[in-house]
């Protein structure tokens, strides 16, 4: 990213700032990897912004993925802070609104300064999701909700203050939100480490699970029984959608 970008009157990327840091409690995400709720790879946090009224982080700046979009430049992502969870030990970014599907239809920022429209695009898209999580099927809500939206823009102004008044920027539901896995980790390849499971382990798993970290955990054991042989690849497609309740 050039020093020139993730900038507005308000906003300014952590690595321009001199006299912000980090918590010393708090861990440096830059560099962790962001996992979707579906429990795909999304991308990586390349950066975070600051509100530098507040000093407060209101953004993950992450670069996704390039399988994603049908571009040969990294695109980025401006991520609400308090719309994702921390797994310290694993070194990853849960965001529960954004999977390998909807990340498509995400905001992409757009470069060089952080215009107004775009943190309302991208607060619109964390709203429709929570939307659709509370709404389900219900077509009447949805339509409702949408015309709300869409008179919410013709009369909104510049952002003020209050826009951040809200979970999805709260800094500190961030920092204080942990999800982790007692696991061992493959030390090689950085990852949990899943060789004392075996096939039947998971046949024979009732359960279903209950967070992302779950279904992280779930398909990644998954994974490593594919390629150790252990299932099939006909088998791996079927217990991934049983592990994400499809």
């Amino acid at each position: 990213m050039a020093t020139n970008d993730l900038r507005n009157d308000r906003l300014s990327a952590l690595s321009d700032l001199k006299d912000y840091k980090i918590a010393k409690d708090n861990p440096d995400v830059i560099g962790w990897r962001v996992v979707g709720a579906d429990g795909e790879n999304l991308g990586v946090v390349k950066d975070l912004v600051v509100d530098i009224n507040a000093m407060k982080a209101r953004y993950l700046a992450v670069v996704a993925d390039r399988s994603f979009f049908n571009s040969e430049r990294d695109q980025q992502l401006l991520i609400p802070i308090g719309a994702a969870a921390l797994d310290k030990k694993g070194r990853n970014v849960f965001v529960s609104t954004i999977d390998s599907v909807s990340v498509r239809q995400y905001p992409v920022y757009p470069g060089d300064t952080i215009p107004d429209d775009y943190e309302y695009a991208v607060r619109d898209h964390y709203n429709r999701s929570q939307r659709d999580i509370v709404a389900g099927s219900d077509e009447n809500y949805k339509r409702e909700f949408d015309e709300a939206l869409e008179n919410q823009h013709t009369e909104r102004q510049r952002i003020s203050n209050d826009f951040y008044n809200d979970d999805a920027y709260n800094e500190e539901r961030f920092y204080t939100s942990e999800r982790v896995v007692d696991r061992p980790v493959d030390q090689t390849h950085n990852r949990p480490d899943y060789s004392t499971y075996t096939a039947d382990d998971l046949r024979s798993e009732d359960r279903r699970p209950k967070t992302v970290e779950d279904s992280i955990a779930t398909i990644e054991r998954l994974e490593d029984l594919r390629d150790r042989g252990s299932i099939t690849s006909e088998e791996f497609i079927l217990l991934k959608k049983r592990a994400l309740d499809l």
